[in-house]
């Protein structure tokens, strides 16, 4: 842990002790407060990608502290309707999770149930009609994993064909980008299994665990639509996880594509949107008005007031490695003062967040 981190720490304990936590609470009880997720884990998934997973005893303890402060969790729709019309519950609270990995459904949801709150799912859905591991997960996850310290792969076109010390940074990095970059533009699914299977086996891994444990994959068409009996709803989150902003034919596409193949799945009108990997613009704002979206998240770090536009709402997006007090400071909106305060409550047009 840094030092920056630890004096962070030190004053978010200092500002709770003295009060300012439940002043704080006070002064932004109007506000919505959009909380977001992606994955949990099975088994070593948040060492791996710790902005992306979450373990399910830290997921446990956020829900518990919700609970236990008395923080009404609303259903998306209902708190995008009531932050509208200036009628929101004191400290209402928003659950989302991005993807749609396979640990919702088997972990998250009997936790979230557990409670009785609801949440929506936003889903990218290729990867649900693949029935697949995500690729470019796949392979990160393989390189993260290994003991081995040298790659030996066969002369392929997505192999440099020379040895790769791993003990090498930028050569492993350089390795695992050309083995991505060639797969998502040039192969099909089988064929990215293929290679999978083939890398997993020169690190001494057995790719067969991952498909089987479906850690780094995405529900089934069937399992998504288990997901109401948990008062979890589905939304929109692209096809192929790409919503490029300077290209709003392409992004249109996307939402077209994404919408058919849930709508066709659950069999109702989808209006929700969240950003795929944060990235937004300002000139697609009219592209989701036209298409018929009520609401859109960003990955904007802040809470929402009546005056956020629908389309471009802050959440904060809670990680495996944030600290409880931290998370503390985001609830009761310590850390929203200190954003205003600073100038820093903003949503510009780029923003980053975990990426699948």
């Amino acid at each position: 842990m840094s030092i920056k981190h630890r004096i962070r720490l030190g004053l978010y304990t200092v500002a709770k002790w003295t009060g300012m936590f439940a002043v704080c609470r006070l002064l932004m009880r109007r506000r919505l407060l959009i909380l977001g997720y992606h994955g949990f884990q099975f088994t070593d998934e948040a060492s791996f990608r710790p902005a992306l997973f979450m373990r399910q005893q830290r997921f446990a303890d956020r829900l518990a502290m919700l609970a236990r402060g008395g923080y009404p969790v609303l259903p998306l729709a209902e708190g995008v309707r009531h932050l509208k019309n200036g009628t929101l519950p004191a400290n209402a609270v928003v659950i989302v999770i991005d993807d749609g990995f396979f640990s919702v459904l088997d972990l998250a949801a009997p936790m979230l149930n557990k409670h009785g709150f609801p949440a929506t799912l936003y889903v990218t859905s290729y990867y649900v009609t693949k029935g697949t591991p995500v690729f470019r997960l796949a392979v990160q996850y393989l390189f993260w994993k290994t003991k081995v310290t040298s790659l030996e792969l066969p002369d392929r076109p997505w192999s440099s064909g020379v040895d790769v010390d791993l003990g090498d940074a930028d050569a492993a990095y350089k390795a695992m980008w050309h083995i991505i970059d060639y797969g998502e533009a040039n192969c099909d699914e089988e064929q990215r299994l293929e290679i999978c299977a083939e890398v997993a086996t020169a690190l001494g891994l057995d790719f067969g665990t991952i498909i089987t444990e479906r850690g780094l994959s995405l529900l089934t068409p069937d399992e998504l639509c288990r997901l109401e009996d948990f008062g979890i709803d589905v939304q929109l989150h692209t096809h192929r996880h790409i919503f490029p902003a300077n290209d709003p034919v392409q992004a249109r596409s996307e939402l077209r594509e994404n919408r058919m193949v849930l709508e066709r799945i659950l069999g109702r009108r989808l209006e929700h949107f969240c950003y795929p990997s944060g990235v937004w613009a300002c000139d697609l704002l009219p592209v989701l008005a036209k298409e018929g979206i009520v609401s859109a998240t960003t990955c904007q770090a802040g809470m929402n007031d009546q005056a956020t536009n629908p389309l471009a709402l802050y959440r904060i997006l809670d990680q495996d490695n944030l600290h409880d007090i931290e998370f503390e400071a985001e609830l009761t909106g310590f850390c929203e003062l200190l954003r205003i305060v600073s100038g820093q409550r903003r949503c510009t047009d780029k923003g980053h967040c975990a990426d699948i």
